[in-house]
């Protein structure tokens, strides 16, 4: 029997995301590190999930998880692009954003995917509006190139 709010069966990218449901992070209420989300259950996070737009890609520049994968493969596999996944923990996939940086994790309203570039380069110092679209525009401009580099060179 399934659990209560997830599907009987989970692919790998399903359970990576899940995963994050329960990844340590810092509270800032208490200036420790804890593990999950406080103030959201994992049935509101899956929730969340389904109608977060996560297959559409980043939220700022519009990468998919599909150009995220083949860049990391292009690092991890194939060694055309200097590795830069950080031990193969960052960039297979979309990451999630806090829109505001100020607001916590639990804030749903505040969360988004992004690209691990557009993630990056946000920091925790931009907000939505200053990074959007200017600096997005120009990553996306770039990545879009790169991936057409890795195209390019696996014919």
């Amino acid at each position: 029997m399934a659990e209560r709010g997830r599907p009987k069966k989970w692919n790998e990218e399903q359970k990576e995301i899940l995963e994050l449901y329960k990844r340590e992070h810092l509270d800032k209420k208490t200036n420790k590190i804890v593990e999950g989300f406080i103030n959201v259950s994992r049935e509101e996070f899956i929730e969340w999930f389904k109608k977060s737009g996560f297959e559409k890609g980043c939220c700022y520049c519009g990468t998919t998880n599909e150009t995220s994968l083949k860049i990391y493969n292009s690092q991890t596999i194939s060694k055309i692009r200097h590795d830069a996944t950080r031990g193969e923990k960052r960039m297979r996939r979309l990451e999630l954003e806090r829109r505001d940086p100020n607001k916590p994790y639990d804030d749903l309203e505040n969360l988004a995917w992004a690209c691990h570039w557009c993630n990056n380069a946000k920091s925790n110092f931009f907000t939505e509006l200053e990074f959007h679209p200017t600096i997005s525009y120009a990553i996306k401009k770039v990545i879009d190139e790169i991936s057409k580099e890795i195209d390019d060179l696996n014919k």
